[in-house]
């Protein structure tokens, strides 16, 4: 007998996992951007190790915990578009299942628009202005969620639903 997680290649929920992991991706990712120069500067602050190798080691943390974090997101980002696309391919499903892809795409989109306006609001906080200039993909991606998962959801829909299928062909489904 096969195991669910075995079979599974890909299905119609893969927009909403996806707008999710974005969302909670780059909330998560956001607020470490936040809170390392937060802890660096308390770090030269405090004294404790005036070495010009501490500076060094502190000056790294703060580098990671900005650049490489928004650029780690875009990344993320991408790759989670790319694999979507893959496990589209990958689904063999009856054309008439497209008013159900497009319905589940319509509810995305609702979700999308709701966790775009969490993250606005979020951000319109003073204390997020000097993060908001470093989060540049971070800031970008959360906030047109709904247009990047609209194209993201149109192009898995046309990658789905356009490719060849053996229905009454010689090769059995």
């Amino acid at each position: 007998m096969r195991s669910l997680l075995k079979s599974k290649k890909g299905e119609i929920t893969d927009m909403l996992i996806f707008v999710v992991t974005i969302f909670a991706l780059g909330i998560g990712l956001f607020m470490m951007m936040y809170i390392t120069p937060t802890i660096s500067n308390g770090l030269r602050g405090a004294g404790l190790n005036n070495t010009v190798e501490g500076a060094n080691a502190i000056d790294a943390m703060n580098s990671v915990g900005t650049t490489v974090v928004n650029n780690g997101f875009l990344l993320l980002f991408v790759g989670l578009i790319i694999s979507m696309m893959i496990t589209s391919f990958l689904v063999r499903t009856h054309p008439i299942f497209l008013f159900l892809y497009i319905l589940i795409l319509a509810i995305t989109l609702l979700l999308a628009a709701y966790l775009g306006n969490a993250y606005d609001q979020m951000i319109q906080n003073p204390i997020f202005a000097s993060t908001l200039a470093d989060a540049t993909f971070i800031n970008f991606i959360l906030s047109h969620i709904v247009e990047l998962s609209l194209a993201a959801g149109a192009l898995s829909l046309i990658i789905m639903f356009s490719k060849f299928s053996t229905y009454g062909g010689s090769e059995p489904f």
